[in-house]
């Protein structure tokens, strides 16, 4: 019975579903029920997968997929709760057990551990209460809920706010940053559930097949890394990747160097199993050392893929058929172990080949794979022929082959915020074949592995042994520029690391105070006192004793193997000394072997040394180095600390007054470089390098100078980064190298404890190899540091290295997704693409992108510049049109700000610049920007700038630069005509610029205190060229235009020998003082 006033009628409750069918409350709940039916049914009709512009494989959404596809469930109800309709229809919502995050398969049979389904449960106990059967009509499966297209592969955009977590949590830029993903999201109307977020991520996982793998260390350590294969499969298919990669070596005749690509490790250097295997030409697949013939009719082996410009292009040997006696086949001939730059290849152009090995006739003779045997001998190698057809072919089986070499970073990291405790080691890796500015990104750094258990060396590992799996077979992925599948083959084109780092993977010493302090080569010392010995001074400059140059031996990677094998072998006899006797005399220290070597020498744990045997039966690669198997700040602090509280004033007055303009300094921490010279890191030392001359060069004598200005010219050379002409270059940084180092030596001798300065020798060739040096510095990877140390806050402190991988691992996959890769469904085996409101997320917000670390702003191509930076005049910049204008009557001027000519360089009132007017080179203008204009013309917008010319005098006795004098003459120059920006300083020395107290009357606003001194400009008429400047360094060395001659062999002599009397006495100087301060203490002692 209802209560009063109530005028609603409740049936009571029935026991059988047949009274049941017949209420009033039923009929209303099948009549909504029907309704609804039909509206899924027209969603039904208009339903289907989201299509790609380019969709080469459509996504086929069937009614067996929409049974497997579940759904979030997150469609809001318009159902009040408690409603009648809520209760009597059980089956018109999806149980909240069922709710799934993506479009992927899922079993819909539900395991023993599964939640119980308590309205089944219910209606099957109600129902054995009656004897009446169940029609089958009235017992229906469950509907699913049909997926939102338009969020595809995602239920709905609801979901893709659970990943909020993904991105927060890993990207530091998001930590720093008020408008969080979050928010932005929910200012999209997307609230994530919590409560799906771990089971959605474990969804997409399925779905794109991407796992962690585990293995066990040979010191029982579990390790977890990401695979690299997969990585490389998801880099290829991303549209935000694929098109700057290159996967051929160029040969630029050593100009314009500037990327990977270019270096001669990759283009020369690699064995030919390990380089560029194919090209296709007209829909056939040539490869190396497998005979082709040309369209000319003559047959050819190629040895090396390469381009050159934008063609392709293949140095190929010209095979000889030799006689065989007594047999009807012939040898088919080359010469072996040819290099790239032998006379006797031919470069040819790939579309001059016309038929492959299989296809080529020999007339009379018969199919060439008949008449050769199907072998390929060279004629002084191998005793061995090389098979026919080359075996890559058979693995690639009609796939077009991609080569994608990685350089590899280990590093240990902080497992917190603080940068302290609980170290960390990890592995990441970028693609070899990316631009610098790309290379650069923290979207295109990608993790592998990292542990706090495990060392480097077994970290490493399941990473090479996979990589060598790459390199050795190959792993198919997709190209979105080939529309199909092809097969990636890699390796590991560069290792980088810190120094401890590459001791430990080269089964080197780390190269401080030890015997063998390069890794490089052989220099070696039987003892240390020998480093006091003039042999030894001579060694470490690779410099005979009459003065000349006289390299050290390399070392090779195949002997530091064959020594490591050695070693073992030596320890073996159970006699500790000899085998650390052993390392000491060859300079090898393998720590994995070495660990194994103590296990057998150590006599109180017998039952290890069966393992270790048992090991070695069963693996002995596992004893030695995983890297093994692989197929292949010092002058500031010793000046700063001799400065005087007086001198640091003036230093910090000098700081504050260097124009930064062009440096891309934002500022310079003056207080801080003073204060902590001593823990200075990388870009502080930049800084340091190009303002020496303007704030140190005052309190130094004539000698210092000459040493720090060798230090600063030298500095130009290793931080150019773009090398034009690599002949000259080369030749130029190996003379400026040994100036510096002869100025160091003849300072002191002393210096040679420093190895880092013997491996300025070792540089050249590193750059030859490998482009310049900026390309394989380890500060783009450091910056990736902070990403893991974000991320490992929340991990399990213990054992981290899984909750790491899995971070990562859903990173990548949400990487993946948004950038509207092609993605293989794994569980249906169906290509699909993500839906374009899915990939307008990342594609459409700069914050998304920022938060990812994808920076499209270094990717803006040269003719997008200049362009205007909206920027509002000041009151002192504002002046009225000049006249100049006049000669544009229909045109609309107006002043700018300032202009953005690069990625890298900005110009403003104030700013320096070399222009080459016309183009033409021979007349170069220098100049002060006073003002920018903005011509608008109907059909074009141009730049104008007003300059203040300068002119060049002579070099600076003091600065060792080239002096600028003010002509006074104003002219107009297209901005256009601008070659680059300029630093440029005013000339302090010769004007006698004063230090005086601040009163206060600065006009520069900012934080903190104002400095307690400025330094003021006596002029405005003479200044000087900023050679020390690391920005557009050949604009600043060739308006510079002098020379310095290289260090000849007596100079050599005599700087030994003065080195050694400094070192000499400096040492006796301090034991000196040392004896005069125990005398002291001895004499309180007594007293």
């Amino acid at each position: 019975m209802l209560p009063p006033g109530n005028d609603h009628f409740v049936e009571a409750p029935t026991l059988s579903y047949l009274d049941h069918m017949r209420t009033q409350t039923h009929r209303r709940s099948v009549a909504e029920k029907e309704a609804r039916e039909a509206e899924w049914a027209a969603q039904d009709a208009g339903a289907g997968a989201p299509q790609a512009s380019v969709e080469p494989i459509p996504l086929d959404v069937s009614n067996t997929d929409e049974e497997v596809f579940d759904s979030i469930g997150m469609v809001e109800s318009t159902t009040e709760v408690g409603s009648e309709s809520e209760y009597d229809d059980p089956f018109a919502t999806v149980d909240q057990s069922e709710l799934t995050m993506l479009d992927g398969d899922e079993e819909l049979a539900e395991s023993a551990e599964a939640t119980i389904d308590w309205d089944d449960y219910l209606f099957e106990a109600i129902n054995q209460l009656v004897p009446d059967t169940v029609p089958k009509d009235f017992v229906k499966k469950r509907r699913m809920q049909v997926p939102s297209d338009s969020w595809y592969p995602f239920k709905s955009k609801e979901v893709i706010g659970s990943f909020d977590r993904a991105i927060q949590h890993w990207w530091e830029e998001l930590i720093r940053t008020s408008f969080t993903v979050l928010d932005w999201l929910a200012h999209c109307g997307i609230h994530a559930p919590h409560n799906v977020s771990r089971r959605s991520r474990e969804n997409i996982r399925k779905m794109l097949d991407v796992e962690l793998r585990q293995t066990t260390s040979v010191f029982k350590n579990e390790c977890y890394t990401l695979s690299v294969a997969q990585m490389l499969s998801h880099e290829l298919s991303n549209p935000y990747v694929h098109p700057h990669l290159e996967f051929y070596p160029e040969e630029c005749h050593g100009r314009g160097i500037y990327r990977c690509t270019q270096g001669s490790k990759w283009l020369k250097h690699l064995s030919p199993d390990l380089r560029v295997q194919m090209f296709a030409n007209n829909k056939k697949h040539f490869y190396i050392f497998e005979p082709a013939q040309l369209i000319t009719g003559e047959i050819v082996v190629p040895t090396f893929i390469y381009k050159e410009g934008l063609e392709l292009y293949a140095k190929c040997a010209i095979p000889e058929m030799v006689e065989v006696p007594c047999q009807t086949s012939k040898h088919l001939q080359i010469h072996s172990a040819l290099e790239f730059d032998s006379d006797l290849l031919v470069p040819i152009n790939v579309s001059k080949f016309a038929l492959t090995y299989d296809e080529i006739d020999m007339g009379a003779n018969g199919m060439l794979t008949s008449l050769c045997s199907n072998q390929l001998w060279e004629i002084g190698g191998a005793t061995t022929p090389r098979p026919l057809p080359n075996p890559w072919r058979i693995r690639a089986a009609g796939k077009v082959i991609r080569h994608m070499p990685i350089n590899l970073y280990a590093d240990d990291t902080s497992g917190n915020l603080s940068k302290r405790w609980n170290k960390h080691i990890s592995f990441y890796c970028t693609l070899a074949g990316l631009p610098p500015q790309c290379a650069k990104m923290q979207y295109n750094c990608r993790f592998l592995a990292t542990s706090n258990q495990a060392g480097v060396l077994e970290l490493a590992e399941p990473i090479v042994d996979e990589i060598n799996d790459i390199a050795t077979n190959g792993s198919t992925a997709y190209d979105p520029a080939l529309e199909e599948d092809v097969l990636v083959m890699s390796l590991v084109l560069c290792f980088q690391a810190d120094s401890p780092m590459h001791a430990e993977v080269t089964n080197t010493f780390v190269p401080n105070v030890c015997l063998n302090p390069c890794r490089m080569c052989s220099l070696h010392l039987a003892k240390l006192d020998d480093k006091r010995k003039q042999d030894y001074v001579r060694a470490f400059v690779h410099i005979n004793s009459s003065g000349d140059h006289s390299p050290v031996p390399s070392r090779s990677w195949d002997d530091i193997k064959t020594q490591t094998y050695q070693l073992w072998e030596t320890a073996q006899d159970g006699v500790k000394c000899h085998f650390e006797n052993g390392e000491k005399e060859r300079g090898i220290r393998d720590t994995t072997n070495r660990a194994f070597v103590e296990i057998i020498q150590d006599k109180t744990c017998p039952e290890l040394h069966n393992d270790v045997k048992a090991l070695a039966e069963k693996d002995v690669e596992r004893l030695f180095n995983s890297m093994l198997k692989l197929k292949v700040k010092y002058m500031t602090h010793d000046f700063m600390k001799s400065l005087k509280p007086p001198q640091l004033v003036e230093v910090l007055a000098a700081w504050q007054a260097f124009n930064v303009n062009s440096l891309n300094i934002e500022s310079i921490q003056s207080k801080y470089l003073s204060s902590h010279f001593r823990s200075l890191v990388g870009k502080d030392f930049k800084i340091i390098l190009q303002t020496a001359p303007f704030v140190l060069y005052r309190f130094m004598n004539e000698s210092q100078i000459t040493w720090w200005n060798s230090l600063l010219t030298l500095a130009t050379y290793i931080f150019e980064t773009r090398i034009n002409n690599m002949s000259e270059y080369l030749h130029d940084l190996k003379k400026h190298i040994n100036i510096f180092l002869c100025h160091s030596i003849r300072r002191s001798a002393q210096w040679v404890n420093k190895p880092k300065f013997h491996m300025l020798l070792h540089l050249p060739e590193s750059i030859e190899r490998f482009g310049p040096a900026c390309l394989f510095s380890t500060e783009n990877f450091k910056s990736f540091n902070s990403v893991l140390r974000t991320a490992s806050v929340h991990s399990n402190r213990s054992s981290p290295g899984r909750d790491l991988g899995l971070r990562f691992l859903n990173f990548d996959a949400l990487r993946l997704i948004l950038s509207r890769a092609r993605i293989c469904n794994r569980q249906t085996n169906k290509q699909f693409y993500a839906a374009e409101c899915v990939s307008q997320i990342f594609s459409q917000n700069c914050l998304i992108q920022k938060s990812m670390g994808y920076n499209r702003c270094l990717l803006g191509s040269s003719s997008s510049f200049p362009t205007q930076i909206p920027t509002p005049l000041t009151k002192a910049e504002k002046v009225p049109i000049p006249e100049y204008f006049n000669q544009f009557p229909h045109s609309q001027v107006s002043q700018v700000s300032q202009l953005r000519l690069s990625d890298k360089d900005v110009l403003r009132k104030g700013f320096f610049c070399v222009l080459t007017p016309g183009g033409d080179s021979s007349k170069q203008v220098i100049g002060r920007a006073e003002s920018l204009w903005q011509i608008k013309q109907p059909h074009r917008t141009r730049f104008v700038i007003n300059l203040t010319n300068f002119c060049k005098k002579g070099i600076s006795r003091f600065y060792r630069m080239r002096i600028l004098e003010k002509t006074g003459s104003h002219d107009y120059y297209s901005v256009s005509d601008i070659k680059a920006c300029l630093n440029i300083q005013h000339d302090c020395n010769s004007g006698r610029c004063q230090i005086i107290p601040n009163n206060g009357s600065d006009s520069k606003k900012g934080e903190g205190a104002p400095p307690a001194n400025i330094l003021v400009h006596s002029d405005d008429k003479q200044f000087i060229l900023n050679s020390a400047s690391l920005h557009s360094v050949v604009a600043h060395r060739q308006l510079a235009s002098f020379h310095l001659e290289p260090i000849s062999p007596l100079t050599w002599k005599s700087a030994i020998a003065e080195g050694m009397k400094e070192w000499a006495s400096s040492t006796k100087a301090r034991q000196t003082q040392k004896e005069a301060a125990a005398s002291k203490i001895a004499a309180v002692v007594e007293a």
